[in-house]
């Protein structure tokens, strides 16, 4: 496989098979230590069972109701752990941890190799060890805490691991546990109320119930009917709520006007063409796809991310593809562009400077954004947003004011010292409604986009380019994670990918028209926006907050007694 990659320009799913590989390869030399200790081999087999569950029921693989399944063999290993010894064991949690976690980052996100290697291997190994610190610490705290409280324990730590990963530097809320019901949106229809945090509780709870009761089986205890009826009431009623709240979305009526919505899908493959064919060629095809597919019905024409590179903003109108997309537009009255473009700005002595400015050896100083811009016919005005949340490497230098040696490393990889954000997202107004232009990784943030609703979103326009992971599930899993925000929010969604997979998602997270990878089309379809707020439009990740401040007192308890046990104090 490393051969493959080092001599083929597209890597596909060969990145998935080198790491498992590797990761063998350094398991292999424990293996006659895993035989000399029977319970290290089971450990390291239930280890193995949980990383698959929580990858096959991962999108896009149809196999969402093992999720409930997924912890509970890393559950019984920490069990038996603690059972097995009154003395803490740390390490042994967290190695075992780690492996299951590993293979879950892996089999799910092995296509961010494709994006860079390097950078791929060190997000794929940095978040297994991550989770597998955070399980370590559900042990610590249960060790002090009692076993009682390890259902609320492994709750609050984990959901407010998952809330974290939305803010640091290095966030990553990809695998965030309530995403895994992206495959089946009907049966997920109270992330209205809850968001995904609420599937990550749901999954969580349920897991350990369902652990219990095969504890108690194998012990003979007595109430394991009465078990199994609360196991299938969680598991059915949460169900049975999404159909009815479904049924009530799907019955809305909302008092704003249709919009017909055209959606461009190119297809220029990153890596390569992208940037690489000359932009008038480029400019042609987007050019001769909006003219197979507008109408004069027609009110929104979507382009995909970075869709016309080094716009400058200084003079936005002396842009050549911007005057022919201008001409276009004028062409027919009433149609509004919404288009993704690599953007930056120069800037002259006495001006104000982003923190992220860039210094050319001639002096030129200017600064760089990924970019969403505004373009409708008869008016002279380009609105413009700053893409607000950056994908770590790629966009911005994680930690750059605390690992500033490391600069060289994360440009040799490809890398960005920074692109220029804006704090408030940008809402491109219409007359009765408003448009949140979403760009690429945003789309996975659910509080973020509900900033964009409360700010008078009617409709979301995601705009993204996928094609850097190659066909694998990468893209799949990115279009079906959109579904979930069109349900926490109740609002339709029109996706341009430029190259698979642009789609329109209904307010109850149906995904229509979706393109198939490397195809260049267009695609058009009548949108009815909505102006009504839901709970977690309003409210937010109220669950991980809550559950981070429980995280807060279980460290004082913990310390508490830690302090207590080694003072002598009883």
């Amino acid at each position: 496989m490393a051969y493959d990659m080092a001599r083929l320009p597209l890597w596909g799913w060969r990145p998935l098979f080198l790491e498992l590989a590797c990761w063998g390869l350094i398991l292999f030399p424990f293996f006659n230590r895993f035989s000399r200790h029977p319970s290290n081999g089971r450990f390291l087999v239930a280890a193995t069972i949980s990383g698959l569950l929580f990858s096959f029921s991962f999108p896009v693989y149809p196999l969402t109701p093992l999720v409930f399944l997924a912890w509970i063999p890393l559950i019984w290993m920490e069990d038996q752990v603690s059972n097995r010894s009154s003395t803490l064991r740390p390490w042994t949690v967290w190695k075992y941890g780690f492996h299951a976690f590993l293979i879950w980052n892996v089999v799910t996100t092995f296509w961010v190799v494709n994006t860079a290697l390097a950078a791929g291997l060190i997000a794929n190994f940095l978040n297994a060890i991550l989770m597998a610190t955070v399980f370590m610490a559900c042990h610590i705290v249960k060790h002090y805490a009692g076993r009682r409280w390890q259902v609320l324990i492994l709750l609050s730590f984990w959901i407010s691991f998952e809330y974290l990963h939305l803010f640091w530097d290095i966030t990553w809320p990809w695998l965030t546990l309530g995403n895994s019901f992206a495959m089946v949106p009907s049966f997920v229809q109270w992330y209205e109320y809850t968001g995904v945090f609420g599937g990550s509780v749901w999954v969580i709870v349920l897991n350990f119930m369902i652990y219990q009761w095969i504890v108690d089986f194998r012990k003979g205890k007595k109430g394991l009917v009465r078990s199994v009826s609360g196991i299938l009431g969680l598991l059915i009623l949460p169900v049975i709520c999404s159909f009815v709240l479904k049924n009530n979305s799907l019955q809305h009526a909302s008092d704003l006007t249709p919009v017909e919505v055209a959606v461009v899908q190119p297809n220029f493959e990153p890596h390569y063409q992208k940037f690489e064919i000359p932009e008038e060629v480029q400019l042609q095809r987007f050019l001769s796809l909006s003219d197979s597919i507008v109408t004069d019905s027609t009110s929104y024409l979507v382009f995909p991310e970075t869709s016309f590179p080094y716009i400058l903003l200084n003079n936005i109108d002396r842009n050549r593809s911007i005057r022919e997309l201008r001409t276009f537009l004028d062409g027919h009255p009433g149609l509004r562009l919404v288009a993704g473009v690599a953007s930056y700005r120069i800037f002259f002595d006495g001006e104000e400077l982003p923190e992220t400015v860039r210094r050319r050896r001639d002096g030129l100083i200017y600064d760089a954004q990924n970019s969403a811009i505004e373009i409708v016919s008869g008016r002279e005005e380009i609105k413009v947003y700053f893409k607000s949340k950056l994908t770590p490497g790629a966009e911005f230098f994680p930690f750059k004011k605390f690992l500033p040696f490391i600069k060289p490393v994360v440009e040799q990889l490809g890398g960005s010292m920074g692109l220029t954000t804006q704090e408030e997202p940008t809402v491109f107004q219409f007359e009765g409604g408003g448009v949140a232009p979403v760009i690429c990784y945003e789309s996975v943030y659910g509080a973020h986009v509900g900033a964009y609703v409360r700010k008078g979103g009617t409709m979301i326009f995601i705009v993204t380019n996928d094609g850097w992971w190659d066909d694998t599930p990468g893209y799949r899993q990115h279009l079906a994670i959109a579904s979930l925000r069109a349900i926490e929010h109740r609002r339709p969604v029109a996706r341009s990918a430029n190259t698979g997979s642009s789609a329109f998602i209904t307010p109850e997270g149906k995904i229509l028209d979706a393109t198939k990878y490397e195809t260049a089309t267009a695609i058009r379809r009548v949108l009815t926006p909505r102006n009504d707020l839901t709970f977690y439009t309003k409210w937010g990740d109220y669950i991980p907050r809550t559950m981070a401040g429980l995280v807060a007192l279980y460290f004082i308890f913990t310390l508490a007694s830690w302090w207590r046990k080694r003072a002598g104090v009883r």
